[in-house]
């Protein structure tokens, strides 16, 4: 056995490049931070230049206050800024950055350059600094205001290089960040360009719903709806979108407290709620939401990269959020003009856990049709021995009992349930089939039996006006798209021509398909294997294809689609595993109400 080796203290440059690690992600970890203190340095103007996605050079331009020489070179310090100076301040934190982390651990990992002069100086300071070293110090000649230069990013970490993605992700990534804080200060003007080419631009007019409009399209803004909401607590104030303009995932949910950006599951949670039944099933509004909070009530000081935060009182944030948000769909005509009941007691003690658990109980799909209730595992339990089959090709019920299948055929159709199940009658037994999944076997077994599919090419190309992510995931899989049958063709900086479909695909409507697509492919890690790749391709655009839970379909509509999934290999589990098809069989029916057997008399 080896001997344990002794304990010793880590070099300064070697500590600030481990610490660099929880700071510095990626490219867009640095235009955030360097972006964040342009508006710390309350500028009025943002201009960042990316070079090859912001890996060999990212610069961050400002017109700010500037620093003097002492405060340039003290600023690539650790724990050295001008934010907070006492614990006390940690309470009422109301600048963008305060830790004094940013400029070091970028530094401790690329080639950095600072020019900065403040507006009563002649002359500006030029810090350099190379792996965390500062290589010199002088004066220069430079507009009031700062810029720095960051190249080479991980050039003495090869390992965090290795893991970077393609230029074009990592540009996306980049322009998200700008977009959001572009959102979440209207009021100053930002620009980012990539490879000299501008990519977006805003106009620092304070206009939220015009850097929604450079964001999201000119389309996309004719459905957002305002809201507005002031209490002595919260203020809630921005956006949110009309039932007609959803997406398939919560990143478009951009939610800002005191004006920085913030995930929270809350207040995605509360947003949802006070969307109640306006939501088809698996789609998500988009949202740009500013909270003003008393500063002594929000603690920033959770997360490194100050993207989380805890509120004092949850419970009564979660309330006042999702009834500003009903209120303004209740006023847009959307939703009718009756008291919702609270999911949250006033004081803030009610744990979120405990009340979501209560919400989500309470508006099960098929709480107040069958009494069923959710075991959280997406299927329903309920009293009746509701049968679920994973695995076998026809639809199974109580003590093996198979439910008679034969391809091509399948049971009678009744009705809709909820726009998301199908109702229907095989036998004497009933049957609930979850119509999205049913639609997504149908597509995957069309796709498999044809290969690479047919292309049904647009009379008209369908125009789409993507999100920065979108455009760098339809940029980075061109190839796989098209070889999937969607071919798709840049028109401005983030507009495409949408040319051609999959052919057969009669299931959704493309643009909608295509843009839920590219959101999954933006997160898609490839697999290297082809046939491993192809698959899971075929699968992502089979789900994003098929028809929607919530869509109202006509009653040819659900026997065309019964019929086809009874036509399938696999009509009991969807791609994914899932089941499709519930089955309750009428003696269960029978016992369920309590029925006796009729004796027959002479």
């Amino acid at each position: 056995m080896f001997p344990l080796p002794h304990v010793h203290r880590l070099s300064e440059a070697l500590a600030n490049r481990i610490a660099a690690g929880e700071v510095v992600e990626r490219p867009a970890s640095v235009v955030k931070e360097l972006a964040e203190n342009a508006v710390d340095a309350e500028a009025t103007r943002v201009e960042v230049d990316l070079r090859v996605g912001g890996t060999k050079l990212i610069s961050v331009a400002d017109n700010g206050c500037g620093m003097e020489r002492d405060d340039a070179v003290l600023a690539v310090e650790r724990f050295a800024t001008s934010k907070i100076s006492s614990p006390e301040d940690l309470h009422a934190i109301d600048t963008m950055g305060f830790r004094g982390e940013a400029l070091p651990s970028i530094g401790a990992v690329s080639r950095l350059r600072i020019a900065t002069r403040p507006a009563d100086s002649e002359e500006g300071t030029l810090v350099v600094v190379e792996g965390g070293i500062i290589e010199r110090v002088e004066s220069v000649g430079c507009p009031v205001g700062t810029r720095v230069e960051v190249a080479d990013l991980f050039f003495n970490t090869p390992a965090r290089r290795k893991f970077l993605s393609s230029a074009n992700t990592e540009r996306g990534h980049c322009h998200e960040w700008i977009l959001r804080l572009a959102m979440a200060r209207p009021d100053i003007a930002f620009r980012l360009t990539h490879e000299g080419a501008s990519i977006f631009q805003t106009a620092g007019t304070s206009d939220l719903l015009s850097v929604l409009a450079v964001a999201y399209g000119h389309n996309a803004t004719r459905d957002m709806i305002p809201v507005l909401l002031e209490t002595p607590e919260l203020t809630v104030v921005g956006f949110v979108s009309g039932p007609r303009l959803m997406r398939s995932t919560r990143q478009y949910q951009q939610f800002f407290v005191n004006r920085r950006f913030v995930r929270s599951r809350l207040l995605s949670h509360a947003l949802t709620q006070a969307y109640g039944s306006l939501l088809p099933g698996g789609r998500q509004p988009i949202c740009a939401l500013h909270l003003g909070v008393p500063p002594d009530d929000v603690d920033p000081n959770v997360h490194p990269t100050k993207i989380e935060v805890r509120f004092v009182a949850e419970g009564r944030m979660h309330d006042l959020v999702e009834r500003a948000v009903r209120e303004a769909l209740q006023e847009a005509g959307l939703r009718p003009r009756t008291p919702a009941p609270m999911s949250f007691v006033d004081d803030g003690r009610r744990s979120y856990a405990d009340a979501a658990e209560a919400a989500r109980l309470r508006t099960s799909p098929l709480a107040d049709k069958l009494d069923v209730r959710d075991d959280g595992l997406g299927v329903y339990d309920s009293p009746l021995p509701i049968t679920v089959d994973r695995e076998a090709s026809a639809p199974v019920g109580p003590r093996g009992r198979e439910v008679a299948h034969h391809p091509g055929a399948g049971p009678e159709v009744l009705g809709q349930l909820a726009g998301r199940y199908i109702v229907a009658l095989a036998g004497s037994d009933l049957m609930l089939i979850d119509q999205h999944r049913a639609a997504e076997r149908v597509v995957l077994d069309r796709l498999r039996a044809v290969g690479d599919p047919a292309k049904q090419y647009m009379a008209v190309p369908v125009t789409l006006e993507l999100t920065p992510a979108q455009s760098s995931a339809a940029r980075e899989h061109t190839d796989v798209l098209s070889a999937s049958g969607f071919d798709l063709e840049p028109f401005g900086p983030n507009g495409w021509l949408l040319r051609s479909v999959p052919a057969g695909l009669e299931y959704g409507a493309p643009e909608a398909s295509v843009v839920d697509l590219l959101d999954e492919l933006s997160q898609w890690k490839a697999p290297s294997s082809s046939d491993a790749r192809s698959d899971q391709l075929r699968a992502m655009v089979a789900c994003h294809s098929a028809v929607k839970a919530g869509a109202r379909l006509s009653l040819e509509e659900m026997r065309g689609l019964v019929r086809d999934l009874f036509a399938t290999n696999s009509p009991s589990v969807c791609p994914h595993g899932d089941p499709i098809i519930l089955t309750l069989p009428i003696d269960d029916l029978d016992r369920r109400f309590e029925r006796r057997p009729t004796r027959l008399t002479d």
